[in-house]
């Protein structure tokens, strides 16, 4: 089943999306095997996940996916947490063939900071500000979570 909310960043290899099954409390199980098959259908072979709990990771290693958890926790720590997340996806885009699902709970602005940050890693965008625009332009919502986060430095601890 085709999931509700995703955007491809790349086509073909890069996607972005609420996790399999729907998000929040609207979750169901019943539906992440078939949305899960619906992405292996399109070449994914590795998820990378920014949710805060490994909901479902053990399940998409059980199914041969190659797994990469990054929680993104709260602002100040996903600062650095997005760009350890954005290593992660590159590094899986220069090693293996199938294209990355990158999840989060639901599509929304952690999602759109999770998108932006990729496109700048990637090269996609130039700036932070267009990066935070081809995210909107992907449906997610652009606002003061993701804008403080995106491509800003960390402050000292």
């Amino acid at each position: 089943m085709e999931p509700a909310r995703y955007a491809w960043i790349v086509p073909e290899r890069l996607a972005v999306a609420e996790r399999p099954g729907r998000c929040g409390r609207n979750h169901r199980r019943d539906l992440r095997g078939s949305e899960i098959a619906w992405w292996r259908e399109r070449g994914v072979t590795s998820v990378v996940s920014g949710m805060r709990t490994r909901h479902a990771l053990a399940e998409y290693a059980d199914l041969g996916l190659t797994v990469r958890w990054h929680p993104l926790r709260d602002p100040e720590q996903a600062r650095r947490g997005l760009n350890e997340l954005a290593d992660a996806v590159r590094e899986l885009l220069e090693r293996d063939e199938g294209a990355v699902l990158v999840h989060c709970d639901c599509a929304n602005e952690w999602l759109a900071a999770i998108d932006a940050t990729l496109r700048m890693t990637l090269g996609l965008a130039r700036d932070r500000r267009s990066a935070l625009r081809a995210a909107a332009a992907d449906g997610l919502p652009v606002g003061s979570l993701a804008t403080s986060i995106v491509g800003r430095p960390m402050s000292a601890a």
